[in-house]
């Protein structure tokens, strides 16, 4: 419950930290194999038994690859908001009756004072917003 399903970018997100995690253990066994004579054909079974383990706990762990974001300032996303201090490109909108600090996503058109908007992404706790006329 609370899951996104398994997708492409769950997968590439494991790949991409367990690919780095071999690397560094390539680079460990290199450097110690010149100090007590490791054979390649031993750093390769190392290797290949570290992706082995990898993809046999990838079904068990996938989850904490994939989380949706479900803050509940993500609910202003989509809502109108009217600006009380100018966007050039950052300043102040009021969304239900809120003052939020926002960030204009088009820094070429400035948002003026009364002008409508409507909230289209967030960064940290600052609302990006678009002018209803840039549509």
């Amino acid at each position: 419950m609370g899951y996104t399903l398994l997708n492409a970018k769950v997968i590439l997100k494991y790949a991409l930290l367990q690919l780095a995690q071999a690397a560094i253990i390539v680079g460990v066994l290199i450097v110690v194999g010149q100090f007590i004579n490791i054979s390649t054909w031993i750093i390769i079974t190392i290797l290949a038994l570290w992706v082995v383990k990898d993809v046999a706990l990838f079904p068990k762990v996938w989850r904490a690859y994939a989380f949706d974001d479900n803050r509940p300032i993500r609910k202003l996303v989509g809502l109108e908001a009217t600006v009380v201090f100018n966007l050039n490109p950052v300043g102040y909108v009021r969304v239900q009756g809120e003052l939020w600090r926002a960030e204009i996503r088009n820094p070429l058109h400035v948002a003026e004072r009364g002008e409508r908007t409507r909230v289209v992404d967030i960064r940290a706790t600052t609302l990006i917003v678009e002018r209803l006329d840039d549509r």
